[in-house]
């Protein structure tokens, strides 16, 4: 009985098999490659205790511009530890990074074929589908994957390494792995490319010049200064092209953004610091210092509002006295010295707060206001000395002429989301005789850790002719001048140039 049903099956099975089948036909999605038109990536920044996701487009065909399609940021929450607690901001990264990935996916533009329910028929054939489904809908698959290399902190960084490599890996396209500082000083020209593409779907008609779409539009253009400042670096930096970025003072100890926090967490009443949403004390120290400014004292007004001069005396800022029993020295007071140096402003504030523990708010303010005051008229003065020692002409009888084409100065970095800041580099250049010099600084979403910037440091990269390894590692420091030990950003192992990169 078996053996007869056995052959009845396998006569079956023959019979179907040598009937003839229509064609089968290949449900090909069309190409999306953008090449000549766009670019488009997703970036991932995750070196400290930022998880941040961000998605963009570059319109090559409309003189460079860009939209910002996703871009979101989540913090790790380090309260207890009353700074970033590594391991902490790393479970974050791990905890948040995927899913908001997965996020950012769902803002990739649709791309055509609708989705998986629509026939053959309605969907036209190409070389390769450069498609994504996310959700049943057809999603444009990023041209490249973008992620911050360094510097920052190993663990971090490679949580965000990782997570890239394996989508460059799935969607089969090149990967860039980019300089974390290299970003924050390329901010203004993402900014410039961002505003220019919100006028040209406004309905601005380019000009003949906006078309050319070459390096110009790309503002600032190269040469221009950087002054780069967070809680992990503060850098003056010749930004003289896309990575050639020679340091013209760094910070001898600690950051800028490492001395405030350190400063606020002091000064600030401990009730106001724990009641904090973040670990973010530089602009908590800010708001302490100026309660009203936010509120009573609109833009336009706050130089009033501030009430500060720069000092008469170019050389020797003078000791500030408080009349109050307490004194404040300048950082590096009547030196020439191309170098920040923070750590003892700041332990001149810790003293004050030890020796007056019962200190009242009034008087808090007061320390406050003036050791920002202090910290930010030396970041301005070695501007300052960078712009009077490099301005002169080839035949002047001062300065090299390295800055004499320099006339933009790039802030960005955490710290220049300090109103303050920005108002106290603006008044003291225009007191030394360099009014001409425009200050850029980023809107101040773009100003602390964020992807976008990273995205657009890849774009540019990948430009240029730039492509990561699959096998590059994080790096912890990962210096941006040349001219430094391990040869400046080009320097890291694990640089592709397909085009003939330009540096």
């Amino acid at each position: 009985m078996s053996v007869i049903w056995s052959t009845a099956r396998w006569t079956y099975s023959l019979r179907h098999s040598l009937r003839p089948r229509a064609p089968l036909r290949r449900c090909l999605l069309p190409s999306q490659s953008r090449s000549g038109r766009s670019l488009l990536t997703l970036a991932i920044e995750t070196s400290c205790d930022d998880t941040c996701v961000a998605v963009l487009e570059k319109d090559v065909a409309t003189a460079g511009t860009a939209r910002l399609l996703f871009n979101k940021k989540l913090t790790s929450d380090n309260r207890q530890f009353r700074g970033v607690h590594p391991m902490t901001a790393v479970a974050s990264h791990t905890q948040h990074l995927a899913a908001m990935v997965r996020e950012a996916t769902r803002s990739l533009p649709t791309a055509k074929g609708g989705s998986r329910t629509e026939s053959c028929e309605d969907t036209a054939v190409g070389e390769k589908g450069h498609i994504l489904w996310v959700d049943g809908q057809a999603r444009q698959k990023p041209d490249f994957v973008t992620v911050t290399r360094g510097p920052g902190m190993l663990s971090n960084l490679s949580t965000g390494l990782n997570t890239a490599k394996g989508l460059a890996v799935a969607w089969d396209v090149p990967l860039l792995g980019v300089n974390h500082m290299q970003a924050h000083a390329l901010t203004p020209r993402l900014v410039s490319a961002l505003s220019a593409g919100d006028r040209t779907r406004g309905g601005h008609e380019t000009t003949g010049q906006e078309k050319g779409g070459g390096e110009e539009e790309k503002k600032p253009a190269f040469p221009f200064l950087s002054l780069l400042v967070s809680g992990g670096h503060s850098l003056l930096v010749l930004s003289r092209s896309l990575n050639d970025h020679a340091v013209l003072a760094e910070a001898q100890n600690i950051a800028v953004g490492d001395m405030l926090d350190k400063c606020a967490r002091v000064i600030i009443p401990a009730a106001e610091v724990a009641a904090g949403a973040d670990v973010m004390y530089g602009p908590l120290l800010e708001r302490f210092a100026f309660p009203d400014i936010s509120t009573s004292c609109p833009e336009p007004a706050r130089a009033d509002c501030y009430e500060y001069a720069p000092s008469p005396d170019k050389r020797q800022p003078p000791v500030f006295d408080s009349g109050l029993g307490w004194f404040l020295t300048p950082p590096l007071s009547g030196t020439a010295d191309m170098a920040y140096e923070f750590a003892g402003l700041n332990g001149q504030v810790q003293k004050v707060l030890l020796e007056r523990p019962a200190m009242e708010a009034p008087e808090r303010r007061l320390l406050a206001r003036h050791a920002m005051r202090l910290a930010f008229e030396h970041l301005a003065s070695r501007l300052v000395l960078a712009l009077a020692n490099g301005t002169a002409d080839e035949d002047g009888d001062k300065g090299d002429g390295l800055l004499r084409d320099v006339r933009t100065c790039v802030v960005a970095g955490g710290v220049a989301s300090n109103r303050y800041l920005m108002h106290i580099l603006r008044a003291v250049l225009d007191a030394r005789g360099f009014a001409h010099v425009e200050l850029v600084c980023p809107p101040l979403p773009l100003c602390t850790d964020n992807a976008a910037m990273i995205a657009w440091t890849g774009v540019e990269m990948y430009e240029a002719g730039w492509r990561s390894d699959l096998d590059i590692l994080a790096i912890r420091k990962w210096p941006l001048d040349p001219e430094a030990e391990g040869g400046g950003i080009l320097g890291a192992p694990g640089w592709k140039d397909v085009a003939g990169g330009e540096s």
